[in-house]
């Protein structure tokens, strides 16, 4: 096997908006860390693979597309063998429109060429590679934020590449929000990602890359509610989002000193590597109408108006904002949403040796991504939230009759409760199929 990683330089210029904050009205004030766009490809026997992992809040399908067609057209590496996905981080700018944030199209013009700049470089600098993976866990960090005892994944993973005469090339994998910065963070920023990054690179002479797993609701700690109303949260800060990338670097460098080989298959009937992908679409939600949508919108601005002029608790007083907040976020998706009933969506796999990589399109909880792993037939698999395409939380069907800011009707809280069952049978179906060869 060969394999080969390069990185570009992603970083928008100042003044751009910021995705992943309804709360944030101001643009970017200057750069705290550069973003990029990290790659790495695989070679076996003629068969290629390529990951893309992008510092950027989300992708969307027709963003992968732009990406995966470049790359085809200047390497001739198949488009469905690319899986672009972001690391999703809240201090980098839309690639389509978030939180009623439109991307800006001078730089979303020159974005997608500059990812796939990374993985055309990566495919002309391969070279023969031995693989090794190693698994730990970072208790500490991620939280799930709906319920303090609610379900975590805490597995770190580390996939290395070693190449002759090359620094080592690591793909490092957690699952937990990059929230640590908050909406009155108006500084560029990778969040902890960058930290984990740089601190592994530093650690072991090598390159890095950071994939982000199932964590719709995980965070380091923090209200969503709290964040969606940008009321301030004490421990936001770069030196937190620090401390606690370090903190998974750490155990990302010690679980190095037992990382394994990859094996391959053990059965013959298939290369070490493998790519698949299922299409799907997925059923969207039942949505009051338009009328409705507004005149609650209505209903609860009159309401909220009396309790400022009463001088009610502040209690009451972000309760009734918290509801606004949400009304006018489902108005917003009643008028996008015109007559979609549903959504189309990929679900891809990669196969290498008794490793899965597995893109998920959007924001899935910890526990799909628990039974993800639990059901797949590979010896590891490797959830990728945010992975080829962006359709917005996909909760289990559970967690739509608890509540709760991911299950609210938003633009990005929109498809139906069985969507999530639908993408995670897809998924372990095509595993099933990549092991079978």
């Amino acid at each position: 096997m060969r394999a080969g990683w390069a990185q570009t330089t992603i970083t928008p210029p100042v003044g751009i908006s910021l995705a992943g904050f309804g709360a944030r009205k101001e643009g970017a004030r200057g750069i705290h860390d550069h973003l990029y766009a990290r790659a790495l490809v695989l070679e076996e026997a003629g068969r290629y693979i390529a990951l893309a992992l992008c510092d950027l809040c989300e992708v969307d399908t027709p963003f992968v597309g732009t990406v995966r067609a470049r790359v085809q057209k200047v390497t001739g590496i198949p488009g469905s063998q690319v899986m672009v996905a972001a690391t999703h981080t809240h201090a980098a700018p839309a690639t389509f429109a978030l939180y009623s944030t439109s991307p800006d199209p001078q730089w979303l013009g020159v974005l997608g060429d500059r990812v796939a700049d990374a993985v055309v470089a990566a495919s002309r600098n391969i070279a023969p590679v031995t693989l090794a993976i190693g698994q730990g866990h970072e208790g500490s960090v991620a939280h799930n934020r709906r319920h303090a005892d609610g379900p975590v994944d805490s597995t770190l993973t580390v996939l290395r590449g070693d190449c002759p005469g090359k620094p080592p090339g690591l793909l490092v994998h957690y699952a937990c929000h990059p929230t640590v910065l908050g909406p009155d963070n108006l500084l560029i920023s990778r969040d902890y990602v960058g930290f984990v990054v740089d601190a592994v690179e530093r650690a072991t002479g090598g390159w890095a890359m950071f994939a982000n797993g199932a964590c719709g609701d995980i965070n380091v700690g923090h209200s969503a509610d709290r964040s969606a109303l940008g009321l301030p949260i004490p421990g936001r800060t770069f030196e937190r989002a620090e401390a606690l990338g370090r903190r998974l670097a750490d155990e990302a460098v010690r679980v190095l000193g037992s990382a394994q080989p990859v094996e391959a298959p053990h059965d013959g009937r298939r290369g070490v590597l493998a790519s698949g992908a299922r299409s799907l679409r997925l059923p969207l939600r039942q949505t009051p109408s338009m009328e409705d949508s507004e005149e609650l919108v209505r209903t609860l601005r009159r309401h909220l108006r009396e309790l400022e002029l009463a001088a009610a608790a502040e209690d009451a007083l972000t309760a009734a904002r918290l509801e606004l907040v949400y009304a006018e976020l489902a108005w917003d998706w009643v008028r996008q949403r015109g007559t979609l009933m549903e959504e189309p969506v990929e679900v891809q796999a990669f196969a290498i040796g008794d490793v899965a990589l597995v893109a998920l399109p959007g924001e899935f909880f910890a526990e799909s991504g628990l039974r993800l792993r639990e059901r797949s037939p590979f010896q590891h698999t490797i959830p990728i939230g945010y992975a080829d395409g962006g359709v917005g939380y996909v909760p289990p069907a559970s967690a739509f009759a608890e509540g709760g800011y991911e299950t609210r009707l938003a633009p990005w809280s929109r498809v139906a409760p069985e969507a999530e069952a639908l993408v995670i049978g897809a998924a372990v179906d095509l595993l099933r199929e990549l092991r079978d060869g």
